[in-house]
């Protein structure tokens, strides 16, 4: 896997501390599921567990617009959740009902969806290997 894009995304919108996030994408052979780390910028304002159906949906709009590979996961989104109140740094591989963006509800803001999501836990050595890399810490 090679790390295509890394940048801080914003999460559409014009609510006080709508939140952002740091986005690390990750490439591999075209029929391989891309691989996406979102992680939560201290103090931004939301959980990125409470974003992550509309930042996937933004960042597949945005950085996938040729399509997904046809596979039961076409994107591996995790997240990875910094270490709080001695607890260590957690990752979660995030799964959606759909990977194809829709519209979330009508306003003036168009957000779009991949629906509720569900999640699993990993372990920074898992992560490690979806990435092609050493393990993270």
């Amino acid at each position: 896997m090679i790390l295509t894009h890394e940048y801080i995304r914003h999460r559409s919108g014009y609510a006080f501390g709508a939140g952002c996030c740091w986005i690390r994408i990750y490439r591999g052979n075209p029929e391989d599921a891309p691989v996406v780390i979102c992680e939560e910028v201290p103090g931004s304002g939301a959980s990125v567990s409470e974003m992550s159906s509309q930042l996937a949906a933004e960042v597949i709009r945005d950085h996938f617009a040729g399509g997904l590979p046809d596979l039961p996961r076409p994107l591996l989104w995790i997240e990875r959740i910094s270490a709080r109140r001695g607890r260590g740094e957690r990752y979660f591989l995030v799964t959606f009902p759909t990977y194809t963006p829709r519209p979330e509800a009508p306003g003036f803001v168009r957000r779009v969806t991949l629906g509720p999501p569900e999640r699993e836990p990993l372990l920074p050595r898992e992560v490690g290997v979806l990435i092609g890399g050493a393990p993270l810490r």
